[in-house]
C-alpha cells in the first residue's frame, strides 16, 4: 500500500515540475513568381449565366404557396434596343424627358423583376427578350412586332403581358390605361385588374381597361393586356422610374392584377404575403392592397341562332351582381365553330333564296294582272286582241316560274 502512494506522487511532482516538449510549428516555404511567370497570367471574367440590366432585381424568396402552378405567361418587355438600334432599325419607345432613359430599358426592368414574382407563385414564364435588344435582326417593323404575340402562340400560353410606359405633350399627364384586343371581350377583366392594381401601387390616376386595334393585340390567341403603367413625358414619373425600388413596386403591381385576375375568374385563392418579399415600405400591406384593388367581373357568352354575343357581370365581395353591360358581339379566344352552326346558317340561305324566287314570281304575277284590267276598259275588238296577249303573257310568267323553281 505504501509502494502504490509513494508512486503516485512521484508521478504528480513529476507532472508538475518538468516541462512539456512542445513541437516547433513549420514554416511553409514562399515561393515568389518570376517575371515570365507573371506575364503569362491573364485575368479571367465571370460571364453572368442570365443576362440583366445593369441594376439587377432581387430574387424573392421560395414559398409553398403556388396559386399560378400549371398557368403558362408569356412576358413582352415592349420595344428594345433603343440604345443600340435608335434611328438604324425599328425599335419604337419614348425617352424620359428629365432622365433621357429608354423606355425599352425600363420596360425590361420591371418585366424581369415581374418574372421572378410570377414564377414564385408558381407560373412558367416565357419572355420574349431577356436584354435591352430587338428580339429580330431584320430591320421590318412588322416582323419585329409579329415575333412576340406569335413566341406567345407556339409556347400556348394562358396569358400574354407586354409591358409600355406612354408619353404625352402635356408633362403633367399621368395615369395608368391597360389595352386589350378589341375583338376579345373575355381579356377585359385581366385589363380591368391589372390598370386597377398599378394606379393604386404607384398612385396614379386609373383610366381602366380600352379595347386596342395594335397589332400585337391582334395577333395574339389568348387572352392579352398591353399595360401603358404611367407617362415617361411626365418628369416626376420619369425620376420615379430611375429607381430600381420603383420598378420593383411596378412589377408587383401587374403582379397583383394578374392574381387578381385569377381569383375573380376561377376563385383561385392566393396569399399575397407569402408571396411577396418585403421588397418595399408597403409588402406588408399586399393582401389589403390586393383585396381593394380586386375588380370582380366575368364575361358570359350567350349563343343564339343569330350568333355570339357577350356579357360583362360585375359582383360584390359576396358574389352578388351589382350591374350588367351589355359588349356586342365578338371572337373567344380558341373559337371553334361546330359542324351544327354550319349546317344551320346553310339550311337559313336556301329558305331566303326560295323565299327571293317565290316573292319574284308572284310579281310577275301582278303586273300581269294590271295589264289584263286595263285592257279591258277599251273597245271590244282591241279587248279581245289584248286577252290573247294578256293569256299568252300569263303563260310566259308560268313558265317562268316553273324554271325558277327548277333552278
Amino acid at each position: 500500500m505504501r509502494l502504490w502512494k509513494v508512486m503516485l506522487a512521484g508521478a504528480v511532482a513529476a507532472a508538475m515540475f518538468m516541462p512539456l516538449a512542445m513541437p516547433t510549428p513549420s514554416v511553409a516555404p514562399q515561393l515568389t513568381p518570376s517575371a515570365k511567370e507573371l506575364a503569362l497570367l491573364q485575368p479571367q471574367f465571370a460571364v453572368p449565366q442570365i443576362a440583366a440590366p445593369s441594376r439587377a432585381p432581387i430574387s424573392t424568396y421560395a414559398t409553398a404557396h403556388k396559386p399560378l402552378e400549371g398557368i403558362r405567361i408569356c412576358i413582352d418587355p415592349g420595344h428594345g434596343g433603343q440604345e443600340k438600334w435608335d434611328k438604324i432599325l425599328y425599335t419604337g419607345g419614348t425617352r424620359g424627358v428629365a432622365t433621357g432613359q429608354t423606355e425599352s430599358d425600363v420596360n425590361l426592368r420591371v418585366a424581369l423583376i415581374l418574372q421572378h414574382y410570377l414564377e414564385t407563385a408558381g407560373a412558367d414564364v416565357v419572355m420574349t427578350r431577356t436584354t435591352d435588344d430587338r428580339c429580330t435582326n431584320c430591320g421590318n417593323k412588322q416582323d419585329e412586332l409579329d415575333y412576340r404575340p406569335n413566341l406567345a402562340n407556339s409556347t400556348h400560353s394562358d396569358l400574354f403581358i407586354s409591358i409600355h410606359h406612354n408619353e404625352a405633350s402635356d408633362r403633367s399627364t399621368n395615369y395608368t390605361l391597360v389595352f386589350y384586343p378589341s375583338g376579345m371581350p373575355s381579356a377585359a377583366p385581366l385589363a380591368d385588374n391589372i390598370a386597377s392594381a398599378v394606379s393604386r401601387y404607384l398612385g396614379t390616376q386609373c383610366a381602366g381597361a380600352k379595347p386596342g386595334s395594335y397589332r400585337i393585340l391582334k395577333k395574339a390567341s389568348m387572352p392579352t393586356a398591353l399595360v401603358e403603367a404611367s407617362f415617361m413625358s411626365n418628369p416626376e414619373e420619369d425620376l420615379r422610374l430611375a429607381s430600381l425600388a420603383y420598378n420593383k413596386l411596378e412589377a408587383k403591381a401587374i403582379a397583383t392584377g394578374i392574381l387578381n385576375y385569377f381569383r375573380a375568374t376561377r376563385n383561385v385563392s392566393v396569399d399575397f404575403t407569402s408571396i411577396f418579399a418585403p421588397l418595399d415600405d408597403q409588402a406588408e400591406a399586399a393582401q389589403m392592397i390586393a383585396d381593394a384593388s380586386i375588380v370582380r367581373k366575368r364575361v358570359v357568352e350567350k349563343r343564339s341562332l343569330f350568333g355570339r354575343r357577350y356579357e360583362e357581370v360585375t359582383y360584390d365581395a359576396t358574389g352578388r351582381v351589382i350591374s350588367r353591360r351589355d359588349l356586342g358581339g365578338g371572337r373567344q379566344s380558341s373559337e371553334k365553330k361546330t359542324s351544327r352552326l354550319v349546317a344551320d346558317a346553310r339550311t337559313s340561305r336556301k329558305s331566303t333564296s326560295s323565299v327571293k324566287s317565290s316573292s319574284k314570281t308572284t310579281s310577275k304575277a301582278s303586273v300581269s294582272a294590271k295589264k289584263t284590267s286595263t285592257s279591258e276598259k277599251k273597245g271590244t275588238a282591241a279587248r279581245n286582241i289584248k286577252d290573247s296577249s294578256g293569256t299568252n303573257k300569263s303563260s310566259a310568267s308560268a313558265k317562268n316560274a316553273k324554271s325558277a323553281k327548277r333552278k
